[in-house]
């Protein structure tokens, strides 16, 4: 549970004080944390995989692919 008071103290600070309070906060959390909003991208992109399993690319066709494109540029 948040204690108010400190929010309040939060509050008080201006706006330079607390994005770098933010800044420390962020870096105290688990770097492993993915927002809603990723999380929903990579879902989608994981059950068009699922849907399509034939529609791929290797890793080599895609590095032979990039490196004709940098030849042509």
């Amino acid at each position: 549970m948040v204690d108010h008071a400190l929010v309040e103290q939060v509050l008080r600070m201006d706006e330079a004080a607390r994005r770098e309070l933010r800044a420390v906060i962020d870096d105290s959390l688990d770097e492993g944390y993915v927002s809603p909003e990723v999380a929903a991208i990579i879902d989608q992109r994981i059950a068009e995989a699922d849907a399509n399993p034939d529609a791929f690319v290797t890793l080599d066709e895609d590095e032979r692919e990039l490196r004709s494109r940098r030849r042509t540029a």
